[in-house]
C-alpha cells in the first residue's frame, strides 16, 4: 500500500458530507470532490456546492479518463452510484461504498426481502402499488406506518393516525406524483410498541466490523448523544443483526459507515451509508479516521482510535427565510466543530445556496464524561451567537432520560453515572 501521503483521492456525494473530503484532505496527497451538478441549464446554486473548501479540489467531470487514472481510491459515503462503484472495482481501484446496498434503504420492498434471506424477522407488512388503493386499504383503519419505494423526497414515513388525519398528506401525495401515483409501491406497517430503539453506528470492511464503536440515542433530526462501547457490550439486538448480515456483505464487498435501527426483535431500517446526525462526530472523535477508510476501501479493517470517550451532535437550523440563500461567518479556530450542507465557501465565509430545508449542519462536542460532551457543544455553539442560526438544546434532557431508561432496561450505554437533565439547558 503507498504511503497516505501519496494517495488521490475523490469523494462521491450530494452535498451533505462535504466535512468528510476536508477530513480526508488533511492526510492524503489529494482530495476531490465531487456532487451532481448536471442539467440542460446549469445554476449557480448548484454548481457553487463544493467550491472553496480547504485543501479540496471540486470536480465537474468524474469520469473523464485522466481523473479515473489519477484518482488513486474512491470514497461513496452516501446512497447510489452502486455501478459505478463495482466498475471502479473491477479495473482495480480501491472503493470505499455500498456496492449497491444502499438500495435497500431507498427500496422498502427489497429490505423486506432480504430480512426474510438473512434469517432475520420481518414485521408485518403490508406492500399496496398506487395512490388510491393505499387511500382505500388505509380507509377504516388507525395507527399505522406508511412508506415509500425510492421517491423519499416526494414522500418520508408518515403516521397514518386515521382517514382524517392522513387526508391533506393524501393531496400533497397526489400533487407530489401527478398522473404516474398509481404506479408508487408502498408499505404500510403496524407500529412496534413498548419497547426500546437501538441501533449500531460504525463501519463495515467485507462483513466485518471493528472492536469498538459508538452507540446512541438520537432525537430525530435534531440531537445525538453516543458513547463508544466494545463490540461486546453493545446491545444483543445490535449483535444479532450484526451477525445476521455480515455474509451478505461480505458478498456484496461492502466497505463503508454501516448504522441499524432496531425495535424490539425487528431491524426496521437499514443505513448502508454514512449516517447524517449519528456520525459525523467521527470526524473529530475518530482520529485515524483517514485510514480506516483509505485502508478499508482496499479490503483490510483498521480498528478505530477515538479520541474521547462521548460524543454530542445538535442539528443546525437558519433563522430566516429558508429557501433564501444563506451566509454564516464561523471563527477559523472553531471551524472543525462544525460540519455544513450543501455548501461553498469564500472569502472566510460559509454560503449555502437556496433550499427548501433550514438546515444547514451540525456542531460537535467531545468529551470524556455526557456533561462535558454536552458543555464542550455549548461552548463551540457559543461563537455562533450573533449568527442567524439556533439549535434545540433542551432536548438533550429528554435523551438523557431516555438513556436512563434504557440502563434500568439493560441496555448499556457508560459504567459513569449520568448528569442531571438540567445540564442540557443551563
Amino acid at each position: 500500500m503507498p504511503e497516505i501521503s501519496d494517495i488521490v483521492c475523490a469523494v462521491v456525494d450530494y452535498g451533505t458530507f462535504q466535512s468528510l473530503s476536508t477530513k480526508l484532505a488533511e492526510r492524503v496527497g489529494k482530495c476531490y470532490y465531487y456532487t451532481p451538478f448536471e442539467e440542460e441549464y446549469r445554476t449557480l446554486k448548484t454548481c457553487a456546492i463544493g467550491t472553496g473548501m480547504k485543501n479540496v479540489e471540486r470536480l465537474d467531470d468524474l469520469m473523464s479518463p485522466e481523473i479515473i487514472d489519477e484518482v488513486t481510491h474512491w470514497v461513496f459515503p452516501d446512497v447510489g452510484w452502486g455501478g459505478f462503484q463495482q466498475y471502479l472495482r473491477s479495473i482495480g481501484k480501491p472503493v470505499w461504498g455500498a456496492m449497491g446496498a444502499s438500495d435497500y434503504e431507498l427500496f422498502r420492498t427489497r429490505f423486506l426481502k432480504m430480512l426474510a434471506e438473512v434469517g432475520l424477522p420481518v414485521p408485518p407488512s403490508k406492500v399496496i402499488t398506487g395512490l388510491t388503493a393505499l387511500r382505500e386499504y388505509l380507509k377504516d383503519k388507525t395507527d399505522l406506518w406508511v412508506k415509500v419505494n425510492r421517491f423519499r423526497r416526494d414522500m418520508e414515513t408518515f403516521h397514518h393516525l386515521d382517514e382524517a388525519h392522513s387526508l391533506a398528506e393524501f393531496t400533497r401525495l397526489a400533487t407530489n406524483f401527478g398522473g404516474l401515483a398509481e404506479n408508487v409501491v408502498f408499505v404500510v406497517q403496524e407500529p412496534i410498541k413498548d419497547v426500546e430503539e437501538v441501533g449500531y453506528d460504525g463501519y463495515s470492511v467485507d462483513g466485518q466490523f471493528p472492536n469498538k464503536s459508538f452507540f446512541g440515542f438520537e432525537k430525530k433530526n435534531e440531537l445525538y448523544l453516543g458513547a463508544w462501547l466494545h463490540d461486546t457490550q453493545l446491545p444483543k439486538q445490535v449483535r444479532v443483526v450484526n451477525e445476521a448480515i455480515t455474509p451478505l456483505l461480505e458478498e456484496i464487498g461492502y466497505r463503508n459507515f454501516t448504522a441499524t435501527e432496531i425495535r424490539g426483535k425487528f431491524f426496521t431500517d437499514p443505513t448502508f451509508r454514512m449516517a447524517g446526525q449519528t456520525q459525523e462526530h467521527y470526524l473529530e472523535t475518530c482520529t485515524n479516521l483517514p485510514e480506516i477508510i483509505v485502508e478499508g476501501a482496499e479490503g483490510r479493517l483498521v480498528q478505530p482510535q477515538f479520541a474521547a470517550k462521548f460524543a454530542a451532535e445538535a442539528t443546525m437550523h437558519y433563522t430566516t427565510k429558508a429557501d433564501d440563500w444563506k451566509v454564516l461567518r464561523v471563527p477559523e479556530d472553531s471551524r472543525r466543530w462544525f460540519k455544513f450542507y450543501h455548501y461553498a465557501e469564500d472569502d472566510g465565509l460559509i454560503h449555502f445556496p437556496p433550499r427548501q430545508s433550514d438546515e444547514v449542519g451540525v456542531v460537535l462536542g467531545n468529551g470524556n464524561t455526557v456533561e462535558e460532551a454536552i458543555d464542550h457543544l455549548k461552548e463551540n455553539f457559543e461563537v455562533m451567537k450573533n449568527e442567524p442560526v439556533a439549535i434545540e438544546l433542551g432536548g438533550f434532557a429528554d435523551l438523557i432520560q431516555e438513556i436512563e431508561e434504557a440502563q434500568a432496561k439493560g441496555i448499556k450505554f457508560s459504567d459513569q453515572p449520568l448528569p442531571d437533565p438540567a445540564v442540557a439547558i443551563t
